[in-house]
Order: C-alpha cells, then structure tokens, then sequence
C-alpha cells in the first residue's frame, strides 16, 4: 500500500489519527459545539439557536430521535461555519438553479427533513482553531490538504463518535 498525501498531520501515523479521533470525540462531548439546524423554505438551512463562529472547521449533521438516537447523516467543513449552516448564500447548494445536472447530499438532507423523513436535525461543529489548540499545531500551518483529509477523516469514523 502506498502512503496518505498529507500535509503537517501524518495520517500514515497510527498515533495521529488515533490521537486525532480521540481529539475530535472529547470535542464532541462539549455542549456548546452543538446548534439546531432546520431546512427553511425554500432551498436553505437555518440554526434558529444560532449564529454560529464565523471560524473555520468542521461540522456534522445528525439526526436526533428520540427512538433512534443520535445519527450522523454528513460530514462537511466551511471557511465560515456560520456563513455555510445559517445564511442564504451559503446554505443554498445550488438548490436553486434550475439547470443543477445534480443534487448534493445536502439537499437530500433538506428535501427529506421538509418531507419529515429525517427530522430533528442537529449540527456539531469542530472549529479549527480548537482542534488546532488540542492537536499544539498553529492552525496558520494548516494546508488545504490537511482540512480536507481531516473532514474525511472525520467522515469515515463518524458512526463511532458519541454525540450528545
């Protein structure tokens, strides 16, 4: 097998990516990391207990029923976590333009909260100045190939988080 691309974190290290889900879970288990989120009419989202940082990071959309308990529907970062979960412009995933060739997961998520498929919507979020701060890296050295490998990190193990 060849190696990860990576940039300052060595995810072809053991140590890291298990010090990292580590991280990311203790993140998780804190109360003000969690939002309500909620399609809006017609095409967005909205953190009616919001806003959100304008910082950059991670986020997790989970579906919270009661009976079924807390379950990652997706994984996505943003520039500006407020701007992509509670504003029109970054909220709309093309969902307004009629000549889309497809849809995003988004937008699934969106269309099957306004048919009451998925409901209770919930979005964590993972600044990255706080895994930055827990992992000792400046978060200025951060490289566009570690934020992405990072949110498929977070991706690939979100069904073993535990979310409250």
């Amino acid at each position: 097998m060849g190696t990860l691309k990576v940039g300052i974190i060595d995810l072809n290290n053991p140590n890291v990516v298990t010090n990292i889900r580590n991280i990311i879970d203790q993140l998780m288990q804190v109360r003000s990391s969690y939002y309500s989120l909620r399609f809006k009419p017609n095409y967005y989202f909205e953190v009616p207990n919001g806003p959100l940082p304008s910082d950059k990071g991670w986020y997790i959309i989970l579906e919270d029923r009661e009976e079924a308990g807390k379950k990652p529907l997706y994984v996505g970062s943003a520039k500006d976590l407020n701007a992509r979960l509670n504003t029109n412009n970054g909220s709309s995933d093309d969902f307004a333009k009629k000549g889309r060739p497809s849809d995003t997961e988004r937008n699934f998520i969106k269309k099957f909260n306004q048919l009451k498929i998925v409901s209770n919507l919930r979005v964590c979020i993972i600044t990255e100045g706080n895994l930055c701060s827990r992992l000792e890296i400046n978060p200025n050295s951060l490289t566009d190939l570690d934020r992405g490998n990072i949110e498929k990190t977070i991706n690939i193990f979100r069904g073993y988080f535990k979310y409250i």
